[in-house]
């Protein structure tokens, strides 16, 4: 199911309404918790999770999160027989808090208090209607997203409740569970990948501490070298600022129009620019196993809390990401043949979400892991 679901959020992105796709990338992780309990949903949820970066890359998962988040405990309403309106507010509830710690983070750290509070104030001189005051600034902003977080609720429980009903007996996870094939051979990890994972963090961590202007030009430096030595070249260049440019210049809007001065702003754009960009080197210099590999690492150093144990677990059985290729060529062939409308799009994929769990066979556990010794 961690397989099936993070199989889902990268075949969205390369598909025709691939939005739709992607909110069938939560009922896999529903099912997990339907048949084997919450615990179990999460742990499959967070292996998903590994996967998706693995795959896409961390600056690629505004999407695959809020679903993952939020599907295991749908699929515990499911199983405790709640009504749709239930599932609706938990994932509303869920999302809320979600998209308020992202957009705190956002507004605070990213863009500037001051400067996202200075765009509300001329924003309302355009709009004299909007309540006036910084309070007032940040409860719409709330509000906002609980109206987002509701409406993005309903539409994740329809598709969770229409894609476990339609889901065929032949892909329960109790017969899935029996199907055994030998670990596939995976690809190593790349020579010194722990070692540009961790450069990446201190990056992160370096560009979050602070907007001077000389910091952030340490960090370029360091990040253009190591760019030039270990990197795919232009085309990655290219594909990093495509993602980075939107970002900074939204910032730097912010800025301005928020009246902190073009200087802060210009840094506070940089800072996000650089961010982004970190985040796409360390995908393309560690690559998708020694991503993978340091994230099952650091799953493994949490194994104390029991759901992150069973994480590690899933993880360690997990098929090889070159297995995906088959199944997105499957995906696609479906699509072919079904009306580019968004429920012809969503029940091709919850069949194939179905057809594929039975496909991919399960890997024996790696030596010493059992599921039983992580729900101990």
């Amino acid at each position: 199911m961690a397989n099936v679901s993070a199989l889902t959020f990268l075949v969205a992105r390369a598909v025709p309404l691939g939005w739709t796709v992607g909110v069938a990338g939560g009922v896999p992780l529903a099912r997990a918790a339907e048949r084997q309990g919450g615990r179990a949903g999460y742990a499959t949820a967070t292996a998903s999770l590994v996967e998706t970066i693995a795959i896409m890359g961390p600056a690629r998962m505004g999407i695959p999160v809020p679903h993952a988040a939020s599907a295991p405990l749908l699929g515990v309403l499911v199983r405790r027989g709640r009504s749709l309106l239930t599932l609706a507010l938990a994932g509303a509830a869920v999302r809320t808090g979600y998209y308020a710690v992202t957009s705190a983070f956002s507004i605070v750290v990213l863009v500037g208090l001051d400067a996202y509070l200075g765009s509300y104030a001329r924003l309302r001189e355009s709009f004299g209607f909007l309540p006036a005051g910084d309070a007032a600034a940040l409860w719409l902003t709330f509000a906002s997203l609980v109206v987002w977080s509701l409406g993005a609720g309903l539409i994740q429980a329809w598709v969770i409740r229409r894609g476990l009903r339609r889901w065929t007996a032949e892909a329960s996870l109790g017969e899935l569970g029996q199907v055994r094939a030998e670990r596939p051979v995976e690809a190593r990890p790349r020579p010194h990948s722990g070692a540009f994972v961790g450069l990446a963090i201190g990056g992160f961590a370096a560009a979050l501490a602070s907007t001077d202007a000389r910091a952030l030009g340490l960090i370029a430096v360091v990040l253009a070298i190591a760019w030039t030595f270990t990197a795919g070249g232009w085309r990655t260049l290219a594909r990093g600022l495509a993602l980075a440019l939107p970002l900074a210049l939204s910032t730097l809007a912010f800025g301005v129009v928020g009246g902190i001065g073009a200087g802060p702003a210009a840094r506070r754009a940089s800072r996000v620019a650089l961010l982004v960009l970190i985040a796409v080197w360390v995908h393309s210099a560690a690559g998708s196993q020694g991503l993978r590999a340091a994230c099952l690492r650091c799953v493994r150093w949490l194994r104390r809390v029991p759901t992150l144990a069973l994480a590690g677990t899933v993880l360690g059985a997990s098929v090889s990401a070159a297995d995906f290729g088959g199944a997105a060529r499957r995906l696609g062939r479906r699509l072919r043949t079904v009306a580019r409308r968004p429920t012809p799009i969503l029940d091709a994929s919850l069949a194939w979400l179905a057809d594929e769990s039975s496909r991919l066979a399960v890997p024996e556990a790696e030596p010493g892991a059992s599921c039983d010794a992580a729900d101990r």
